[in-house]
C-alpha cells in the first residue's frame, strides 16, 4: 500500500500514529504496552495489514496524547475502508456469538489467507487501484480477528465467549485455483489450522452430492449475544438484510439441509487434506 500519508485516511492514521510515537520517544512494544494491545497487533496496523478498530483507536489515543484525535481518524478510516452497504454486516459481526456460513465459489472471508484474499479481491476488482485492493485485504484481515481470543486485551475489556463459525462450503471451492498453487496449498494448510480450533466447524459438501438446495448461492446467518439473527445475502454491487423471522427461518431450514449432505467436520478435514478419496 501506498506510504503517501494523504493518499487515502488509512494512510493518514498510520502516518500520524508514527508521527507521534516517535515524537514521545515510544517503541512499537512500548505503545503496545501502554495501549493494553499485543505488540503484533500494533506492528500489522503500522504496516496496512490490519485495518484499527474501535478499541485500538481509543486505547492508543491516550498514551499517544492524541485528545480524541485517533477516535476520530478511526471512525472516518473505517467509512472509507467499508464498503457502505458491508458496514452493517461488519458491526453485525462484531457482536455475533455465532455465524452459519454457506459458500460455493470461494472459501469463506472469515477463513481466507491474506495472499488468498488478495487474489480474490483483485479478481472481483478488476478496476480497483492496487491501494484500494490492499484496504480490502485488510479489512478482510482484521474481520477474522473475531475467531480469536481476545488475548490482546486484559480481562476488563473482553466482550464475553469467543465467537462461533459454523462454514460450509463446495468441494469445487477448494479445486478451484486463486492465486495459483502455492497459494492455494497454504490456504488448504489454514483451513486445516482454522477447523481444529474449538470454535470453529467446517464441513464439506462432496461434488458427488450434486446440485443442492442453495443452488451455489452463497448467504450467512448471524446471531448475537441477545439471540437476534439476520440473514446476509450479497451480489456484485450491494447487499440483503433479512430480519423477517419466516425469511430466517427459511434460510436456517437450508442451512440444516445442507449440512445433512456435508461430510462431517473429520471427514471434511480429510477432503481438505486431499486424503478423501
Amino acid at each position: 500500500m501506498s506510504q503517501d500519508p494523504y493518499a487515502n485516511p488509512f494512510a493518514f492514521f498510520v502516518s500520524e500514529m508514527k508521527r507521534k510515537r516517535a515524537d514521545l520517544g515510544m517503541t512499537q512494544e512500548q505503545l503496545a504496552d501502554a495501549a493494553s494491545f499485543a505488540p503484533s497487533t500494533v506492528a500489522a496496523v503500522e504496516s496496512y495489514r490490519l485495518l484499527p478498530s474501535k478499541e485500538f483507536g481509543e486505547h492508543i489515543d491516550k498514551p499517544l496524547q492524541g485528545d480524541g484525535h485517533f477516535i476520530r481518524l478511526q471512525e472516518l478510516v473505517e467509512r472509507t475502508c467499508v464498503r457502505p452497504w458491508f458496514r452493517d454486516r461488519v458491526e453485525v459481526e462484531r457482536k455475533a456469538r455465532e455465524i452459519r456460513e454457506y459458500e460455493s465459489y470461494q472459501v469463506p472471508g472469515l477463513l481466507q489467507t491474506e495472499d488468498y484474499a488478495r487474489a480474490s479481491v483483485s479478481a472481483a476488482r478488476p478496476m480497483h487501484t492496487e491501494d484500494a485492493v490492499e484496504r480490502a485485504v485488510a479489512l478482510k484481515m482484521t474481520r477474522q480477528k473475531i475467531l480469536e481470543q481476545d488475548q490482546d486485551l486484559p480481562s476488563e475489556f473482553n466482550h464475553g465467549p469467543r465467537m462461533h463459525l459454523w462454514a460450509i462450503m463446495d468441494e469445487s471451492a477448494l479445486h478451484r485455483m486463486v492465486g495459483g498453487p502455492e497459494v492455494m496449498r497454504a490456504q488448504r494448510d489454514h483451513l486445516v489450522d482454522m477447523a481444529l480450533r474449538p470454535n470453529i466447524t467446517i464441513q464439506v459438501i462432496p461434488n458427488a452430492a450434486g446440485v443442492t438446495c442453495a443452488y451455489g448461492k452463497a448467504f450467512s446467518i448471524l446471531t448475537s449475544n441477545s439471540n437476534s439473527t439476520v440473514v446476509y445475502l450479497e451480489d456484485v454491487k450491494s447487499a440483503h438484510y433479512l430480519r423477517d423471522q419466516d425469511e430466517i427461518a427459511q434460510y436456517t431450514l437450508v442451512f440444516d439441509h445442507l449440512r445433512s449432505l456435508a461430510y462431517d467436520d473429520m471427514r471434511s478435514l480429510k477432503l481438505i487434506k486431499g486424503e478423501e478419496e
